[in-house]
C-alpha cells in the first residue's frame, strides 16, 4: 500500500483516479452587487428605475439618483433596504419612502408601478428625469423630482 492514497482503499482498483480525473471542481459561485443593466448605459432610452433581474438574493441598497445641470454630476443617495420603514404613496403621481431619519419623495406620473418593486425590494435605483441627459421624452412613467426632506434642494428652498 506504499504509494497509495489511503481513500484509495475504499474504492476499486483504478476507479478513484479515473473518478478525480472525470469530474473537475464545481465552479465557485460569483456574487455580484452593481447592478445589471444601468440606465447610463443608453443615454437615449430613459427608463425611471432599474429592477434586479437574476439574482438569487434582493438588493442590500437602493440608489437615488438625479443629474444636477449645473455642475453636469449625477449626484444621490444610497439608502439601505432593510431600513425601509414605510412606502406611502397617493395615486400615481407622488411616493414616500420612510428610512427613518433619511425620508426620500418621488414625484413624477405612472408611479403606481413602481410600489409593488418597492415592496419586493427588487429596485436596484429610481432615475430622475433631466431634458439635458434624455432628449426624447418618455413614453411612459417618468420621475420627475427627487427630493430629500429636511434638506434644501438645489434651488435653495427647503423641502420640508
Amino acid at each position: 500500500m506504499t504509494g497509495n492514497h489511503w481513500t484509495n482503499m475504499f474504492e476499486p482498483q483504478g476507479r478513484g483516479s479515473e473518478r478525480a480525473a472525470a469530474a473537475p471542481p464545481p465552479p465557485s459561485p460569483t456574487l455580484r452587487e452593481e447592478p445589471e443593466e444601468d440606465v447610463l448605459a443608453d443615454p437615449t432610452d430613459y427608463r425611471p428605475w432599474v429592477l434586479q433581474r437574476g439574482r438569487s438574493r434582493p438588493a442590500m441598497m437602493l440608489h437615488l439618483r438625479r443629474f444636477e445641470t449645473r455642475s453636469a454630476m449625477w449626484m444621490g443617495w444610497a439608502v439601505s433596504y432593510p431600513h425601509l420603514a414605510a412606502v406611502e404613496y397617493v395615486g400615481d403621481r407622488m411616493v414616500s419612502l420612510d428610512f427613518g431619519m433619511r425620508q426620500f419623495v418621488v414625484q413624477g406620473q405612472g408611479l403606481d408601478q413602481l410600489i409593488a418593486p418597492l415592496q419586493q425590494g427588487i429596485v436596484l435605483a429610481l432615475y430622475e428625469h433631466s431634458a439635458s441627459v434624455w432628449a426624447r421624452p418618455p413614453g411612459g412613467p417618468i420621475i420627475s423630482s427627487i427630493r430629500r426632506l429636511g434638506v434644501p434642494d438645489t434651488a435653495g428652498a427647503s423641502d420640508a
